[in-house]
């Protein structure tokens, strides 16, 4: 099925607290795909990053679901979530799309949405982190506009690298 962009447009709401229990399985699911190849690490993917801990976190804090979008055609398909680092900078702290819908424009329509709400606010750039070796996000990133910006770090606990990539508003 092709979903054309106004229908996407169109799904993209802000998330709530009801959402909870699919965001946490949405981000879960989606940092296994993206990151066990990456680590290698079957203890971290399957012990140390389980759904229920994520859900428990956001109920605890419903404060972090502020900047959260969701893309939602009567199943929640895709999260991206959005912080003000301070009044000219936004960074995208989370951007997953559920592996089963991987490729049909969801991820790119809700970065479209944190840039328009980023300009509507005077925001100057947006930054995001990526792990160096995740060179399938990496492209994706690129391909919507952003750049490395040459600045990285060490991911605590490991010896991987990660990238800050950046949007700015010209």
């Amino acid at each position: 099925m092709v979903i054309s962009n106004s229908d996407i447009r169109e799904n993209i709401r802000r998330a709530d607290k009801q959402d909870i229990p699919r965001i946490a399985e949405i981000i879960i699911f989606g940092k296994r795909v993206a990151y066990r190849s990456i680590f290698q690490n079957d203890y971290v993917s399957f012990n140390e990053m389980r759904v229920v801990d994520l859900y428990e976190e956001y109920n605890r804090h419903p404060e972090t679901l502020a900047g959260m979008y969701l893309y939602d055609d009567g199943i929640v398909k895709g999260v991206i979530n959005g912080r003000f680092v301070d009044e000219k900078t936004m960074e995208i702290s989370e951007l997953y799309v559920e592996p089963f819908f991987v490729g049909q424009g969801i991820g790119t329509r809700l970065i479209e949405q944190v840039i328009r709400q980023a300009e509507k606010k005077g925001v100057q750039k947006i930054i995001l982190w990526v792990i160096k070796d995740n060179v399938k996000a990496r492209k994706f990133y690129e391909a919507n506009g952003f750049v490395d910006s040459g600045e990285t770090c060490i991911i605590e606990g490991t010896t991987k690298e990660d990238c800050c990539y950046q949007y700015v508003f010209e």
